[in-house]
């Protein structure tokens, strides 16, 4: 636990570092949803610039806001392509070493939504622009 508060930590000042403390981070937030409104409630949405990757946790209600930081939220200005990531179901177990995994995953969203390369959602982040990018996915098709 403690090498994982570590890593937060390196890559929060890595961030801050990289990009400098004039660029301003663009809070924006949006939710995620299927098709028929019922709200997709656990996973990540990620925005990717191509050189970085900011993640924002979807909740219970499908709400998300992705950030640099939790406490100051918000990522720079820019177009990013975004996907859904861990919005599998399944059984977790506990490895030997101590370690959880997910057998038996079952996906909750339609795979094309799970992959950059495939979901098809992009979003320009502006200062002046959209303060919400609400996210409509379909369903995984029945096996």
């Amino acid at each position: 636990m403690i090498q994982k508060n570590y890593l937060i930590c390196f890559l929060f000042f890595g961030t801050l570092l990289f990009f400098g403390c004039s660029q301003t981070a663009v809070k924006f937030g949006g939710t995620v949803k299927f098709s028929d409104g019922s709200p997709v409630t656990f996973g990540t949405v990620n925005f990717d610039s191509g050189t970085h990757t900011f993640l924002g946790h979807i909740d219970a209600d499908g709400h998300y806001a992705p950030g640099i930081t939790q406490q100051s939220g918000g990522i720079p200005e820019g177009l990013y392509q975004v996907w859904l990531t861990g919005t599998d179901t399944g059984n977790n177990v506990t490895n030997p070493d101590g370690t959880i995994s997910q057998q038996n995953p079952t996906p909750n969203v339609a795979e094309k939504f799970c992959k950059k390369e495939t979901s098809g959602l992009t979003f320009e982040v502006k200062s002046g622009g959209p303060k919400t990018f609400d996210i409509v996915v379909e369903k995984p098709k029945k096996r």
